[in-house]
């Protein structure tokens, strides 16, 4: 009788022993496995965080050129203008003017200036000098010349020489103008601070904006812009006081 039953329980030990093992590598394993799909899943992650961060990057460096391109073509053309105009300091209020001669010149020396030019950064072989005269409020008439803005230049539409020309080249014409405190000998149709802000915003305050946060953000991705911490000096190891014994003689000599 014991020879069956030691064999049946050699038996079952074997199967129980068999089944634990296949657990163990079934487990083992899914182990694996998980492993392998974590170890996907980050790299994945990676790959889109990369990805994004490239976007980014070009889209923040289309803003810096943008907003340094627009700087370059708005300022000369906008912004120096309207500077020079805030500059020149024009009474708000807006005098009595007088056209008293017009001269209609040819050539590159009789046209070291014009009234109105369209166009200011080319030399006018042909241009209209206007002479005129006026009286501020409660003042003595004055000679000037008179520009279609600060500049006596400009560009279409905003510039019509053509026009300008027409309204105030007339001798003997008479319009309100603008005369400037900084230089009394000039003097302009039309005036407004408030528009010479304005311009001034828009063509400089925008596009320095745009190209400040673009650069910010382009330094936060790609530079270590914080300021690294200094460790603590170490301290040197504390060696530990030497233990007196009642065994230990000194001796002087």
């Amino acid at each position: 009788m014991r020879g069956p039953r030691a064999a049946a329980s050699r038996v079952g030990t074997l199967a129980a022993g068999r089944t634990s093992e296949m657990r163990g590598g079934s487990s083992e394993r899914l182990v694996v496995r998980a492993g392998r799909s974590g170890g996907r899943g980050g790299r994945r992650r990676g790959e889109a965080r990369a990805r994004l961060t490239r976007y980014i990057t070009v889209l923040l460096a289309a803003l810096l050129g943008g907003g340094g391109s627009a700087l370059l073509f708005l300022v000369p053309l906008y912004a120096d203008p309207a500077l020079s105009a805030l500059a020149a300091d024009f009474d708000p209020a807006p005098a009595d003017c007088v056209t008293e001669r017009r001269d209609d010149r040819l050539g590159l020396d009789n046209c070291t200036w014009a009234s109105c030019r369209e166009g200011c950064t080319s030399d006018a072989y042909r241009c209209t000098q206007l002479h005129v005269k006026y009286r501020p409020a409660g003042g003595e008439w004055r000679p000037a010349v008179l520009f279609v803005n600060i500049k006596g230049c400009g560009y279409p539409p905003a510039v019509d020489c053509a026009n300008f020309t027409l309204n105030f080249g007339s001798v003997g014409a008479r319009y309100p103008c603008y005369w400037s405190r900084a230089e009394r000998g000039v003097v302009v149709p039309s005036w407004s601070r408030g528009e010479q802000v304005a311009t001034v915003t828009r063509t400089l305050a925008i596009p320095l904006f745009i190209s400040g946060c673009a650069g910010i953000g382009l330094c936060a991705l790609h530079c270590e812009c914080r300021p690294r911490r200094r460790r603590p000096p170490r301290r040197p190891p504390r060696l530990p006081a030497p233990v007196l014994d009642d065994s230990a003689v000194y001796r002087l000599a």
